[in-house]
């Protein structure tokens, strides 16, 4: 296969919970030149949180007239195809992308394996202070310019992969199949997907309201607690951590929140 590969990074709305994507940056590389570049803001379900903007400074202001997720990813996974993909910390990016798929109902994902740079990294550059994308830019005395923002990073991410590519043998003579071994376990969006939730069987019909979006109405808290009735609009449903959780719309003030399935002592319509 050709030498052809995605970078990317994402910056998210949220720092806790289920993450929910905000920014994706992209640049596609074949034969160690970056040939073009992905950038897109996401409009999110949710406000963007505080310690989230400290971070990337990101604000509502900026994001007010971007698409909407199904939107970007649509357009994100088309731009893609079939290549294979890089990121810092691949993990964490796979999960967002994968997590926000599976929550717009997008079923096809793209099916390229993701190298990690920081795995790499920490095997190539094993002299760097730490192995964070801001550290190695520094010990690699790589042009400066913001950080923490999707496409710079992206970028960032490149130049690192192509540093330890070039320790590594060189990218004329080291595949990406070749790198990929040296990568850790193979990764994709797919794999990287949340898990189904476990509905028990008190609220099993939960499942089934999921794919008609019709409005009910839950018995919420803990047990031993008086629970709250609460209306709304369920919309995505995952597990993850050992623990079930349910997203949904509040029928009162119109905002997506999170609850665990394991609060949730009763449907009643």
């Amino acid at each position: 296969m050709s030498n052809t590969i995605v970078v990317l990074d994402t910056e998210t709305a949220t720092l806790q919970g289920a993450p929910h994507l905000l920014e994706i940056g992209a640049v596609r590389v074949q034969e160690g030149e970056i040939q073009e570049s992905f950038e897109r803001f996401v409009r999110p379900e949710v406000e963007i949180d505080p310690m989230a903007t400290a971070i990337h400074g990101i604000t509502e202001d900026d994001i007010r007239d971007a698409d909407d997720p199904a939107t970007v990813l649509g357009e994100f996974f088309d731009w893609v195809g079939e290549d294979w993909f890089a990121a810092h910390n691949a993990p964490f990016d796979a999960k967002v992308i994968s997590f926000e798929a599976r929550r717009q109902s997008i079923d096809e994902l793209p099916p390229g394996i993701f190298l990690d740079s920081l795995t790499l990294s920490r095997k190539y550059i094993p002299e760097s202070p730490n192995h964070k994308l801001v550290t190695l830019t520094e010990h690699l005395d790589l042009e400066d310019g913001p950080h923490h923002r999707a496409l710079s990073d992206a970028v960032y991410c490149w130049k690192v992969l192509e540093e330890c590519w070039e320790r590594a043998g060189g990218i004329s003579t080291v595949s990406l199949t070749e790198l990929l071994t040296r990568s850790g376990r193979p990764l994709t969006l797919l794999s990287a997907a949340p898990d189904s939730p476990r509905f028990p069987r008190r609220i099993r019909a939960l499942g089934e309201k999921l794919e008609s979006g019709e409005e009910l109405t839950l018995l919420y808290g803990s047990a031993g607690e008086q629970p709250a009735s609460l209306k709304v609009i369920p919309r995505f449903a995952y597990r993850r951590r050992d623990k079930d959780y349910l997203e949904a719309e509040c029928s009162h003030s119109g905002i997506l929140k999170t609850y665990r399935l394991d609060r949730v002592q009763k449907i009643l319509r």
